[in-house]
């Protein structure tokens, strides 16, 4: 595969975790939305990461600040700060102890406002892929 193919898979893998976020929004299913905003934003790191760096292979990461170290990009220090939020959404998310603990203070407003942040990320990694 090609430079391109690489970035144009993890672009691809990204697209499909963010469609499938908006249906877990729209089925009311907060806490695995998040679970999917996460992949989202990290996929499109890696898509940048390949974009940037002679290697096709992104670090083996799931931490959206260390990716987001290895890349070009400078969001604002709020932004980065929200980036460890997201992070948290990811492995923990698939432990049952964790799962009910996050969904007793996950609900919809809430999610909705993480949407557009994490909306606002993407769209950000997007304009730089």
């Amino acid at each position: 595969m090609e430079k391109q193919d690489h970035i144009e898979y993890w672009k691809a893998e990204a697209e499909e975790n963010w469609n499938f976020a908006q249906r877990l929004v729209v089925s009311k299913d907060w806490v695995y939305s998040l679970f999917y905003f996460h992949l989202t934003l990290e996929k499109l790191f890696k898509a940048l990461w390949v974009k940037e760096n002679i290697d096709n292979a992104p670090p083996r990461s799931h931490d959206l600040q260390y990716l987001h170290n290895q890349t070009s990009l400078n969001l604002d220090a709020e932004t980065y700060s929200y980036l460890a939020i997201v992070s948290s959404w990811n492995l923990e998310s698939r432990y049952p102890d964790y799962k009910r603990m996050i969904y007793k203070r996950t609900d919809g407003p809430f999610t909705l406002n993480q949407l557009e942040k994490v909306k606002a990320i993407r769209e950000c990694l997007q304009s730089r892929i």
